[in-house]
């Protein structure tokens, strides 16, 4: 793909990255970043809150993003909500998967079961300390690494697998007797 240069006139250094830029950027990378998002996932609604998002990091950021790769940086931000999205739907499909709907012709005989084990799961979850429990849960439901975890908590790769250990250890004595 052909990347347009695009030339905002904003020197960090002096601090004229105002709104005045801001509106600059946008107009002028809105466009072909909306026609760039909607190629990944084909969802127009999808596309105009990641667009949001994509400009609020943007601002958030002003002063630390380079004018030379300001476009690419846009579409690398872009891209990365796209598959964080695609990996969140991966997870939730195989949650969906696994847990499947209440079927609506009849009452699931096991289902007071699950509903049983549901609960007793989100309260050994909730009974976590919070960065065990924090840690857990992108482990596990968001599919991070504990590279990616580590990096994110700003903690080590060790101290991750500390807490994913401890967690999964509540996790046993909590539903133990549910063998």
């Amino acid at each position: 793909m052909q990347v347009k240069k695009i030339t905002y006139g904003g020197d960090v250094h002096s601090g004229i990255r105002s709104e005045g830029w801001f509106r600059k950027v946008f107009d002028e990378s809105y466009d072909h970043l909306r026609n760039y998002l909607y190629y990944l996932s084909g969802d127009i609604y999808w596309v105009d809150d990641t667009i949001q998002e994509v400009f609020m990091t943007l601002w958030t950021k002003r002063f630390s993003v380079r004018e030379e790769t300001l476009l690419p940086w846009l579409y690398t931000i872009g891209r990365n909500l796209f598959l964080k999205q695609k990996r969140h739907e991966a997870v939730r499909l195989k949650f969906e998967k696994r847990f499947p709907a209440e079927e609506p012709w009849g009452e699931d005989p096991g289902l007071a079961e699950q509903e049983e084990f549901d609960a007793r799961l989100l309260s050994a979850i909730s009974s976590m300390p919070e960065k065990c429990r924090t840690v857990f849960l992108m482990s596990r439901m968001d599919e991070m690494s504990n590279g990616e975890i580590a990096s994110r908590l700003g903690v080590s790769v060790k101290a991750v697998e500390k807490h994913i250990t401890k967690a999964l250890r509540i996790l046993r004595q909590k539903l133990e007797d549910l063998k």
